[in-house]
């Protein structure tokens, strides 16, 4: 009896195990890890991008002045491979020399991550010197503003330039220059012309605006006070009105948590060296959901010197971008290379209280004496 018993446990056992086994092969489907997910073309018109497989990149260079800002890509894939974004939607490549627009390619249980560089096929003047003068050099406008002592001969000079490796540049160098009037450098470069305007100016040069931070071409990182962190760059939520470029800085602040000094932080190694005897103000833009004071704490290195400069956040433009002007105090004499950044300057929400939000920052530059 005992036997029969076994033999008939045994029997249900085994028939459990079959049918659990017959279920699950209907209800799943084996990995696949061997599906192919590497982008085999990525064009962009009749530009053809360099693809590295082994980094994950793709480097397309399309004519000069080509609108990067809404460009279809026609993307060839491996069967059954699908690609997000999907190859012809436009994507703006503005900005992807310093923030590449990210490709993934899924096939079966694969995916495989690109990111994408579109530029224009381009030469620049890098630097353009007489002497111990380097010229101020807008690119662009294409144009080089250089400052010569009182006195010069602007007849006969000598310029040192440096431009883009493998163009072909008229003038050509080592000769003299007459820059009693404005003389056109041209670059050839890949089968397209580039033209600057040098033009000489005898006098002192005056300072120039010095950008800190503008989220797309200048983007130290921020250190977060109080915060996890800040982001950035961060998509511009707002590209109509005061602030149109694509990116920014931003953190979210705490309304029950969070305190006056939360912010963010340019400071160790992305500390900055600004002589406040050259450069008295700055400006920067913000965007909140709230009035109230901004706050810029200014530091020397070990954080000593320090000054606290504030301005309005106005109620009248509140969820809309605003520049505000920070001045420095006329008797400071240590230099500046510390810069923090507080938008809500109001412990706690007090006085003026605010909810739970992320905020905003922008263009920060430093601005020389009038």
């Amino acid at each position: 009896m005992r036997t029969l018993k076994y033999n008939i446990g045994l029997g249900l056992m085994l028939l459990f195990i079959g049918l659990f086994s017959a279920c699950k092969q209907d209800v799943g489907s084996p990995l696949d890890l061997n599906a192919d997910v590497d982008i085999v073309s990525f064009k962009v018109g009749t530009a053809i991008g360099t693809i590295d497989q082994q980094k994950g990149s793709i480097s397309v260079l399309v004519p000069a002045g080509t609108d990067l800002s809404a460009l279809a890509p026609v993307i060839a894939l491996p069967s059954e491979a699908r690609v997000s974004p999907t190859s012809g939607l436009a994507q703006n490549f503005s900005f992807s020399s310093t923030t590449p627009v990210t490709y993934r390619v899924y096939n079966g249980n694969l995916y495989n991550t690109y990111q994408v560089t579109v530029k224009e096929i381009k030469a620049e003047i890098t630097a353009f010197r007489i002497g111990d003068r380097s010229g101020l050099i807008d690119q662009q406008n294409k144009q080089i503003k250089i400052y010569l002592p009182l006195g010069t001969d602007l007849k006969s000079l000598t310029p040192s330039v440096e431009f883009t490796s493998g163009a072909s540049i008229a003038p050509g160098l080592g000769g003299f220059v007459n820059l009693n009037s404005p003389v056109k450098y041209t670059l050839t470069y890949m089968g397209q012309t580039f033209q600057y305007t040098v033009t000489a100016i005898l006098g002192e040069e005056p300072k120039q605006v010095q950008t800190i931070y503008n989220g797309e071409t200048v983007v130290p990182h921020f250190d977060g006070l109080g915060v996890s962190g800040v982001d950035s760059p961060y998509a511009n939520p707002k590209t109509k009105g005061a602030n149109t470029t694509p990116f920014c800085a931003s953190f979210i602040r705490d309304a029950e948590t969070g305190a006056g000094w939360h912010g963010g932080a340019l400071w160790n190694a992305n500390k900055v060296n600004i002589n406040p005897a050259a450069y008295n103000r700055f400006s920067i833009m913000v965007l909140k959901d709230v009035e109230g004071d901004v706050q810029l704490e200014i530091q020397s290195d070990g954080e000593q010197n320090k000054d606290w400069l504030r301005a309005r956040y106005v109620k009248a433009h509140v969820g809309e971008w605003q520049e505000l002007i920070f001045e420095v105090p006329a008797g400071r004499t240590a230099n500046i290379n510390n810069i923090l950044v507080m938008p809500h300057e109001h412990p706690n929400g007090q006085p003026v209280a605010f909810p739970t939000q992320r905020m905003y920052w922008d263009e920060l530059k430093a601005l020389p004496k009038e």
